[in-house]
């Protein structure tokens, strides 16, 4: 987290000291949503998935990816570098097929971000080129029937995290911006709880993780004003 956030300042240093546009006011805003997919790491979910699967004789695919939603809003400065807050949604589920009875593990998650983005590079009337950085404060619900087929039960966990990412998008139609966004975001909810706030674990016995680290990629649509 401490080089992350080092990172960030490096950004917003090395922006500021940019020249900006000749013609640009000084504030400026925008808001900003985006769908696009992660992919996540999952290591201890996936493991005990592949023991399901095999006591079991099901097919049961590991969780690695899933859709994710977006929305911020930007408060820039004189073009170049802007503070950044924002709101993300993850979906991703893995259920058996083949079997009498369906198994199904649900790893949704709000994540909520705080940054710094910057212009590296502005191609008049194409694109600009940015480069960002975010803190994460997520919370998950995990949810799966494996033990109580009739529901699901739920297990909440929080955590804090990180991404790095890069974006290209449109700067000839203006207020509209259209582009794409791609990252990397590492974030790993260590500790789950039950509805009584005990700690979650695996039918296997190991403590239940969520981890969303991985890569990520976003299609975005832009009012900048």
């Amino acid at each position: 987290m401490k080089k992350s956030l080092g990172t960030a300042a490096a950004i917003f240093a090395l922006m500021v000291g940019a020249s900006p546009s000749a013609h640009a006011f000084w504030l400026g805003f925008s808001a900003t949503g985006g769908i696009g997919v992660g992919y996540y790491s999952m290591a201890d979910l996936n493991s005990h998935l592949n023991t399901v699967r095999q006591a079991s004789h099901i097919k049961l695919d590991e969780l690695a990816s899933g859709v994710n939603f977006k929305a911020d809003g930007r408060v820039w400065f004189f073009d170049r570098v802007a503070v950044s807050g924002g709101y993300q949604h993850l979906w991703g589920e893995s259920v058996s097929e083949g079997s009498s009875t369906t198994l199904d593990y649900k790893t949704p998650a709000d994540i909520y971000t705080l940054g710094v983005v910057g212009t590296l590079l502005v191609l008049p009337n194409v694109v600009d080129l940015c480069v960002g950085v975010n803190r994460c404060s997520a919370k998950t619900v995990f949810g799966t029937n494996e033990v109580v087929s009739r529901r699901l039960a739920e297990f909440t966990g929080k955590s804090v995290g990180f991404e790095a990412y890069a974006e290209v998008h449109s700067n000839f139609l203006n207020p509209v911006e259209v582009g794409l966004q791609a990252g990397y975001r590492g974030l790993k909810i260590h500790t789950l709880y039950d509805r009584r706030q005990a700690v979650g674990f695996f039918e296997s016995g190991d403590q239940m993780s969520i981890d969303y680290s991985g890569f990520f990629f976003y299609l975005t649509s832009s009012i900048r004003i």
